[in-house]
Order: C-alpha cells, then structure tokens, then sequence
C-alpha cells in the first residue's frame, strides 16, 4: 500500500461516518459494466462541490486489493448487486490528484516529471520482484507488472482538468499534459477501467479530442450516470425530514438542475451545507468558481449582458453548446461562456430542448452579485427595481 498505489480506504469512510452521507454506491455497478471492455474510459464533468472526489474515494475503496471492503459496502445497494463480489478488491489502483503536482510544481515538464517519480517509486516498493526493462518509464514499469501478474489496474485520476484552468493560456503545456494522458492509457492491455473527474469536459483539439477513448458524461448531457451528478428530490426530503427542514425553501433554494431520467437534482454540498447548519444562505460563493463568473461577465462578450437579464427574468434561452472548446479561454460567442456556466455549474440545461436556465435562487444571487461587481448600472437598476418579483420568481420555482 502505498500513497498512490492502493491508498486504503480511509478517506471513504471518513465520508461514511459523516453526519450526512448519501448512499450513490450503484456507481460502481456502472462501473462493473465497463471493467476490461472498449468502456473502460469514463470521464466524469461536475461543478465544484458535486461529489467528484468522494466518488473516487469509494471506487479507490471498492477496487484495490490492498483492502478488505466487503463490510465497508455490504449494507450499500451495491452490496445486493450481482456484480459485487466478482470485483470486490481485485485490482491495483492507482489514485491520482492532479491539483496536487500542479500546486507543487512551477511548469508542466516539472509536474509530469514528479507525477512519473512518485508513481514508479510506489510501484517499484509494491512489485521489486519484478524484472523492470526501463525503471524511469512509467508506462513500461506497468507493462512490465502487468505482465508479470496480470493484475489489471483501475486508474482514477481526480482534478484532471486543473491545468485548463490555472494555466489557461499555456497551450503548449495543455498539449504535453494531453500527450501524456494519451501515451499512458490509450490502447493500454494494463487499463481495466480509468475514471476521470473534472469540472471541464475533455478538451478538443480543434473538431478532435486527444482522448477520443473515453465515454463523456457532463453537465450538458450525464447519460446513464446522471443519478450521480448531485441529491434527488427523494434523497433531499429525507434529509429536510431528518433535519426538521422546510423541503420547499431547500427546493427554492438548492433544486434546479433537471435531467430528465430522475427529475430534480440538488447541489450536493449546499444542501449538507444548509443541514448541518440549519440555515438557509448561498454556500456557492465558498467555491474556486464564483470569481471565474465574476470575471466572464466583466468580459462581457457580445450578447452575454442581454442573455443574463432574460436569464434572471425566470426565461430560457435556446443556445448551441457545439462549439465550446471545454477550455476557459476559446469562445467564439455568447454561446460559448453561457456553456462554460452550464459545467460550472451556474446555468441548468434542458438536454431535449437545448436550453439554459438559472437553476435556483442560490445561482440567481451569485448573478446578482457578480453583475454588481461588474458595474453593469442598467441591470442593477433593473434588478433594485424588481427585486420582489425576482425573489417571487424564485419561490414559485
């Protein structure tokens, strides 16, 4: 066991013991499903706050051999399914925070290089009895094991988008960090499953993506998976019951999102939020991406100012999504920044109808505020004047 090869289980039942916790353990039986096939690259694109990590903690958990997780899940739904003995602890994991080496680095060739580092020395500790052809090379250390064990390995890699946000201009350094991606798991026999957390979707180059293997579920379109995205309204008036909670002001305040297999689903972490404190109040603003807001709508591209005043008249706006670079820097218009809102996490989208929406009444103040910030005097004007039809529009949300 080792920091990066099969970490443990701590992390997952540090979640478990909480004094929220949701049960989204059928995850893994989506995950079952792709294990050793053409499926076995998902990525995952959820805002801030929605789960991502913890949801890589308990597949860390589920998958590694290191461990003995049948107690941990036996009384999760996942411990019903038929598929949870077969992989049940069968697998090398491999867990990787990217935020991490990028924080601890000052440039990509200083990352990859110290990513490389910790991983083969984690390998090497775990699997010294294994002859090595090249002991500096990542990708052939883990043919080399795969070989000699045929252990598959389960990579989850976490914050895999970071260096699209904190190095937006740098397109030569998102190029290597694409390369490298590529080169370690494309065509890889040593890939059992990779799963691939993010804000962003995977970015494009031009019309193509570099990581073409993987299967995609966003926020514009989570697929089989959208039951994981956030809290359904089942999950949340349990909780607003349990908590002696008014359900319809936590719907005022938190619902929004809308998918149209499961219905309503809620901002995970401003509903614990509002729980556990018994209070109702915007916990979006603690989040990394309140100021990239605040910053698109200073930029004001053509269009944006008069989308926004539609948006927080309650209205819906038909946009086109298709030509949204997954990045936080190529927009051609409009479109483009009100699609970045969507992965962020500020605007709903209607899949079928190809529309955005201002999801609740937390989103509606992040608008306000940012739009104040911005200075755009006609819109606050607007607003002050119609500040109790906005707060009406909301509640009957």
């Amino acid at each position: 066991m080792g920091s990066y090869l099969n970490p443990g289980n701590a992390l997952f039942k540090m979640a478990v013991n909480s004094q929220i916790f949701i049960d989204k353990s059928m995850l893994i039986q989506a995950t079952n499903q792709c294990m050793n096939t053409m499926q076995r690259f998902v990525s995952v694109s959820r805002p801030r706050r929605f789960g991502k990590s913890m949801a890589a903690d308990m597949l860390a958990a589920y998958y590694e051999r290191g461990e003995d997780a049948e107690e941990l899940f036996a009384d999760f739904a996942i411990g019903k399914a038929e598929s949870f003995r077969k992989h049940l602890n069968q697998y090398d994991v491999l867990k990787i925070n990217m935020q991490e080496f990028l924080s601890a680095t000052q440039n990509i060739d200083e990352m990859l290089q110290m990513l490389k580092k910790y991983l083969i020395f984690d390998l090497k500790e775990s699997y010294g009895q294994v002859r090595f052809r090249d002991e500096e090379n990542l990708v052939q250390v883990m043919k080399d094991i795969y070989t000699a064990t045929k252990h598959a390995f389960v990579i989850l890699i976490d914050e895999w988008d970071c260096l699209f946000r904190e190095y937006k201009e740098d397109k030569e350094a998102q190029r290597k960090y694409l390369d490298f991606l590529r080169n370690l798991l494309k065509d890889r026999n040593y890939v059992g499953l990779t799963y691939m957390t993010g804000i962003l979707p995977i970015k494009k180059y031009g019309s193509h993506s570099a990581l073409n293997m993987f299967d995609e579920f966003s926020m514009t379109n989570p697929g089989a998976l959208a039951e994981y995205v956030g809290f359904t309204e089942n999950e949340v008036k349990v909780l607003c019951k349990q908590f002696d909670m008014s359900f319809q002001d936590t719907k005022c305040w938190y619902d929004g999102y809308f998918f149209e297999k499961i219905g309503h689903v809620y901002n995970p972490r401003s509903v614990v939020s509002a729980m556990l404190s018994h209070s109702f109040d915007n916990y979006w603003n603690k989040t990394e991406t309140f100021e990239a807001l605040r910053d698109y709508i200073v930029m004001n591209y053509k269009g944006l100012k008069e989308a926004i005043i539609e948006l927080l008249a309650g209205k819906r706006l038909a946009i086109d999504i298709g030509s949204f670079n997954n990045d936080m820097t190529t927009f051609s218009s409009a479109d483009d920044v009100l699609t970045l809102f969507i992965h962020l996490g500020y605007l709903g989208y209607d899949f079928s109808r190809k529309e955005v929406f201002i999801p609740n009444s937390e989103i509606a103040t992040e608008f306000i505020t940012s739009i104040r910030d911005a200075g755009w005097q006609e819109v606050i004007t607007a607003i002050r004047n119609s500040e109790e039809l906005l707060q009406a529009t909301w509640k009957l949300k």
